[in-house]
């Protein structure tokens, strides 16, 4: 289930791109990582997350990937963006 999630919302967002292999490429192993949702309402059915993961550390700039995007908030920003919600008495919707 988790994993059928997580491959559908994959193709939904059109997060990769499927291409042919040339041969003298092999296909970079992968495995599933899981972990346990927060609590649930019926605690005899867990609910996990599923990650698709490569294994190996063998991937390559250029080669496997063109793109690398991390979001990261600084915590200077944050606070500023918060002095200024708080001193304009802005209401956030």
């Amino acid at each position: 289930m988790a994993m059928e999630s997580k491959i559908n919302s994959i193709r939904h967002k059109k997060t990769w791109d499927l291409v042919e292999l040339s041969k003298n490429q092999l296909a970079l192993p992968c495995k599933w990582v899981y972990r346990l949702k927060g609590t649930v309402s019926d605690p005899t059915t867990p609910k996990y997350k599923a990650r698709l993961v490569v294994t190996g550390f063998r991937q390559q700039y250029g080669v496997d990937f063109d793109d690398i995007f991390s979001l990261v908030v600084k915590m200077t920003t944050l606070r500023f963006l918060i002095a200024v919600v708080t001193a304009e008495d802005l209401e956030l919707t």
